[in-house]
């Protein structure tokens, strides 16, 4: 490259870079001001937006039931037979990796009493089985016996294997279910999730170390605030590449709406997702699941390093709980107006 357009180049990258500053410092002026003038905005949220039942019901049926959700990632699987139960706002379902490296999901339900196909939290297993009856099921979901029936005129094993949920693994191996059972969905994909920072390397073949689960007194609708953040924070992400001494961004974060978040940071060995579960219109589960950068027994996740996460968690779901708090008891539960703070 000649002297003058080595001398454009730079000239066209500092301009940039001090056009996107100027942006970002107007920006982050509206946003005060605006933030100010919202002060005397009513606002007005449908009656029980936070704590009704039957919002939450319909909220099960509108969104949970037919949405591309993030729960799982591939490296939890590593032999066929490896499975995990999940549940999401109500919906109860397990993952297995078959014997041609796919991971599938399945209604945990037997085809025969809808008894629970997979007893355990997580285990391994090719052939799961119904104890009602002793129907089983391959990895596949595929009808293999059914004591009693097989020998019946009509009855037919290729018409009772268990229901399938459609399941996608992305670039990344995270592992995106949609409960749908519209013809449309098994056309459509996950979109992407949304980068906040320099995200550690995350590849399918990941080990997992550790896992924990905790509870809150939190309607779901109150982690959506993270993922609102994400957006205006992303401005930021691309400002700390031009000016990296004044804009630093060691830790990351991938967001899958609306109940994932995945969390990296630079320099260390691990990586952790976060899957919030939906109980009920009070109370949200969050699951933690904690992966290495890469898979290799050299990276130890000491007991200290589980309890100081759990316990950032628990500051996490505190505050959550604070929030849902403050806006189910100052009248913002209401169908009246009511003025943002």
């Amino acid at each position: 490259m000649s002297s003058p357009d080595l001398i454009g180049t730079l000239f066209a990258l500092a301009v940039s870079c001090l056009l996107n500053l100027w942006f970002f410092v107007n920006l982050k002026a509206h946003a005060v001001n605006l933030s100010e003038s919202q002060t005397s905005i009513p606002v007005t949220l449908p009656k029980g937006w936070w704590s009704n039942p039957d919002r939450f019901e319909a909220e099960r049926r509108a969104i949970f039931s037919q949405t591309w959700m993030c729960v799982s990632h591939r490296g939890r699987f590593k032999t066929p037979g490896d499975y995990i139960v999940y549940e999401i706002a109500g919906f109860r379902f397990f993952m297995i990796l078959g014997k041609d490296k796919i991971v599938r999901s399945f209604h945990n339900v037997c085809r025969h009493r809808a008894f629970p196909v997979a007893k355990k939290q997580y285990g391994s297993a090719t052939t799961l089985g119904c104890r009602y009856h002793g129907w089983s099921y391959d990895t596949t979901g595929r009808l293999t016996k059914a004591p009693i029936f097989e020998d019946k005129p009509g009855f037919d094993k290729s018409q009772n294997s268990l229901f399938e949920i459609y399941t996608r693994e992305d670039r990344l191996g995270f592992l995106h279910i949609n409960p749908g059972t519209d013809a449309k969905v098994a056309k459509s994909f996950p979109t992407e999730g949304i980068t906040t920072g320099k995200l550690a390397r995350i590849t399918p073949g990941v080990k997992q170390l550790s896992s924990f689960e905790l509870e809150g007194a939190f309607n779901w609708k109150i982690i959506v605030d993270d993922f609102a953040s994400t957006a205006a924070s992303t401005l930021a992400t691309g400002l700390a590449k031009c000016f990296p001494m004044l804009f630093p961004t060691p830790e990351a974060k991938l967001d899958f709406y609306p109940l994932t978040t995945v969390h990296t940071a630079s320099g260390s060995p691990f990586w952790y997702q976060l899957t919030y579960n939906p109980i009920s219109a009070t109370k949200t589960a969050l699951r933690c699941y904690v992966y290495s950068i890469k898979n290799s027994e050299n990276f130890l996740f000491e007991q200290s390093d589980r309890r100081n996460l759990e316990q950032a968690m628990k500051k996490k779901i505190q505050g959550l709980e604070a929030e849902h708090k403050k806006v189910t008891s100052f009248g913002y539960d209401s169908a009246s107006a009511y003025h943002k703070d």
